[in-house]
This record gives C-alpha cells, sequence and structure tokens, in this order.
C-alpha cells in the first residue's frame, strides 16, 4: 500500500480529503483521497467506487488536463506533504514514469488498497 506520512495537518485539512485518516497524535496518513468500505467476498470495484475514485482524481486536477502531478498534490495539501514521501507516493503509482498520474494509474492504485488488487 503506498502512503504517506504528513507531519501536522490539521483535522480540517483530514476532513477536505476523505483518504486522510489520524494515526497518531499530530500525525496522519494520506491514501490519496481514497476511502471505500469492501464487502467481504466483493471481486470487482462497483460502479458506485469507480465514480468515487474518478471524481476524486478530478478534484485533484486543478488545470483540468487530465493528469496530476506533484504541484497539484501539494497544492491540495497547502504544503503539508514531506516532498520524500510525495516523491515516494509517484513512484509507486507513476507507472508510465511520466511524473504525472492518470485516471487509470490513480484507479489502479485505488483498486491497490480496498482488497480487489
Amino acid at each position: 500500500m503506498a502512503t504517506m506520512r504528513l507531519g501536522a495537518a490539521d483535522a480540517r485539512l483530514a476532513r477536505r480529503f476523505r483518504g486522510i485518516a489520524p494515526v497518531a497524535a499530530g500525525a496522519v496518513v494520506l491514501t490519496f483521497a481514497v476511502v471505500v468500505f469492501v464487502a467481504a467476498g466483493d471481486a470487482a470495484p462497483s460502479e458506485q467506487q469507480t465514480s468515487e475514485w474518478k471524481q476524486d482524481f478530478f478534484e485533484f486536477d486543478m488545470n483540468k488536463d487530465s493528469l496530476i502531478d506533484a504541484q497539484e498534490v501539494r497544492a491540495n495539501f497547502h504544503g503539508e506533504l514531506d516532498p520524500r514521501e510525495l516523491h515516494k507516493f509517484f513512484i509507486d503509482v507513476d507507472k508510465d514514469n511520466t511524473g504525472t498520474l492518470t485516471l487509470q494509474e490513480y484507479i489502479d492504485y485505488a483498486v491497490t488498497l480496498t482488497n480487489f488488487g
């Protein structure tokens, strides 16, 4: 699972992005805005889950070029991300090594967080 540890992200920021869950006082883990409850035995994501992932992706895509880059992720988190963790996230998720995430790369990543992958 690709996650990013944040330093001092506040509760307001955590509520803004569904994928941030508190893990300890003063720390949160970023799962890139993906929170999905999966019933035991589900074999594939539902249309609703895929639709939610698409919505999350397009919310992060600030310049509407159908790609997410590190600057867009940083901007969405107002600079609260450790640059090393952001870099590792892109290495893990950016499968074509373009420096940007496509919708398919994002969905593939989301699937790995939900017991489908």
